[in-house]
């Protein structure tokens, strides 16, 4: 059977193996010949996957008989578009897949189920962002400006006042493809990571951890697994969950939770259903002893997932850390720190001594991975 997968990065390398572990012929698209990917699928399509009639029209061209979504939400919405009008298995229907994964569809699901999550307002409009801004009082400072489509930090700011909100409703809308953004409720806590695996509507099973950015305040750099205090997260995070998964007739798969905890309450600030980025799964794999990846190519690709491992525990302490610049330039070295040594035991580069950083912020140089003996110790060396 051939399945068209819409990219070849670094992040999708687990789906590919997944793909190829089920027996399929795989054809793969993106805008950016030779990423590394690319040399384990059978056939390479240069095109942009966001184009959704794009890739509808090379889907039909190549009589693909299913489709796998990539590690990035424009994929989702493109393989939930094409597996609709072709259809194909795998997928909620592509209303259903916008109410989870686009910003301000999601806080209005949230808000109509009454889960905890940030008051949030959208607008389609900039003058009407702006007149929202002008009727609010320093009382309702800070706030999160964000486009509602955009992924990897892209668009985001924390505002303080009102001069700096005009220009965050700006960027935010130039950053958006959708012409929508959200003004949101900024929560002082700690952000975290909650990723479950769903089969008949049903959480089967979950990893956590905390995340940190440094560099780039609306990225994460850092993801420390498990996360703290998941424990009393999951009591509230997997029936909120269940009751989405339910409200919606989710079809099974990956369903990826971000959160703040703040004051023992976990607010939920956004949502996905795909494989997560920055190769979340190597992580996953480990603390889980299943592979994440592998299970989200079974379900996209219409194949029963019923056989997944029942609630496997979080095992272990592990993190991943995003090799950064701190400016612009050329990269002259690369080096680790000795301190990582015993600790690093996997690594993938994306960018070598000789390339040019244009954007320091977003451009990530490579990823280390890391097991520790305890909780204490990764926070020591990381943290």
């Amino acid at each position: 059977m051939k399945v068209l997968l819409l990219n070849a990065s670094h992040n999708d390398l687990g789906l590919i193996r997944g793909l190829k572990k089920l027996g399929f012929y795989i054809v793969v698209t993106g805008n950016t010949p030779g990423l590394v990917g690319e040399q384990y699928c059978d056939k390479y399509i240069r095109a942009d996957y966001s184009d959704k009639e794009l890739i509808l029209k090379i889907s039909k061209e190549e009589k693909i008989d299913r489709i796998c979504a990539c590690c990035n939400d424009f994929g989702v919405y493109t393989a939930s578009y094409v597996a609709e009008k072709l259809g194909l298995p795998g997928y909620d229907p592509d209303e259903t897949t916008c109410a989870i994964n686009n910003k301000d569809k999601f806080k209005k699901l949230t808000e109509e189920l009454g889960i905890i999550s940030p008051k949030t307002r959208s607008f389609t409009d900039i003058e009407k962002a702006k007149s929202f801004i002008d009727s609010m009082g320093s009382e309702d400072y800070p706030l999160i400006i964000k486009p509602s489509d955009a992924s990897a930090g892209n668009g985001i700011t924390k505002v303080n006042d009102r001069s700096e909100a005009y220009e965050a409703v700006s960027y935010a809308f130039d950053t958006c493809r959708n012409g929508t953004i959200v003004i949101e409720q900024y929560i002082e806590g700690t952000q975290h990571g909650f990723c479950t695996f769903l089969v008949d509507k049903k959480v089967r099973a979950i990893c956590s951890n905390n995340e940190y950015s440094i560099i780039n305040p609306y990225r994460v750099e850092i993801d420390t697994f498990p996360a703290d205090n998941w424990e009393e997260a999951s009591k509230i995070l997997i029936p909120e969950i269940e009751k989405i998964a339910d409200r919606l007739n989710l079809i099974d798969g990956i369903f990826h939770l971000q959160y703040i905890m703040s004051d023992g309450k976990p607010y939920i600030i956004e949502a996905m259903q795909r494989a997560i980025g920055n190769m979340y799964s190597v992580l996953a794999d480990r603390l889980n002893g299943i592979e994440w990846d592998y299970w989200e190519a079974k379900a996209k690709c219409g194949i029963s997932c019923k056989d997944f491992p029942v609630s496997p525990e979080q095992k272990g302490f592990f993190a991943y850390k995003s090799v950064m610049a701190d400016s612009n330039g050329r990269i002259d070295k690369i080096t680790i720190p000795e301190e990582y040594g015993e600790f690093l035991f996997d690594k993938c580069m994306i960018r070598d001594v000789g390339d040019e950083i244009t954007n320091y912020r977003s451009q990530m140089i490579g990823l280390l991975f890391f097991e520790f003996p305890s909780k204490e110790k990764m926070k020591e060396v990381l943290i």
